[in-house]
């Protein structure tokens, strides 16, 4: 049995409807009630949460913990933000996913493909913060989630963190000016 891969649905838009119908025959993907500003609540509740411990890094936890950092978490706070986003677009057209594969079929299909509203890269972004078995090509956010979350010889720089900042709010506030 094939595997998804959210690349080639990318280039291939039959495939990629080939995904999305077999998600919602699963069920995997189902019409819901429209629950947008919720999901949305939680991508801005993760922005500021990520935030505030980016600010802390300037002062109290070199106070508090010397040299230890905690940019790992900060990364994984933003990739829930991401993917809070990108649950918002789905529920706000009355779906609700199962499983991220599935929610990227429907973003790619819907807004890549169908209405052009996403962009490759913000397709990107949200492919990057998936979960391993559910995708095989990983994006750079996904790559240092799990290097922040699993790889102990990993050091991380704010610069990383901000990276991923600037993506996450730039994702979740064009998610907001589509779903207004």
């Amino acid at each position: 049995m094939k595997k998804p891969n959210w690349k080639l649905w990318l280039e291939d838009q039959e495939e990629c409807k080939f995904w999305l119908d077999s998600y919602i025959r699963k069920r995997i993907l189902r019409k819901s009630s429209d629950e947008s500003r919720l999901y949305l609540r939680r991508a801005d509740h993760n922005l500021t949460f990520a935030n505030w411990i980016m600010e802390k890094h300037k002062t109290e936890i070199p106070e508090v913990f010397g040299d230890d950092t905690f940019y790992d978490w900060v990364i994984s706070i933003y990739y829930y933000g991401v993917y809070h986003a990108a649950l918002a677009l789905m529920s706000k057209e009355g779906y609700t996913s199962k499983n991220h594969s599935a929610t990227l079929a429907f973003l790619i299909y819907h807004h890549y493909h169908s209405q052009k509203a996403l962009e490759r890269e913000d397709v990107e972004l949200i492919a990057s913060s998936l979960d391993r078995e559910d995708i095989e090509a990983l994006g750079l956010s996904k790559e240092l989630r799990e290097k922040a979350c699993y790889d102990v010889h990993e050091q991380f720089e704010s610069r990383l963190a901000e990276q991923i900042h600037e993506q996450a709010v730039d994702f979740a506030n064009k998610i907001k000016s589509l779903l207004k």
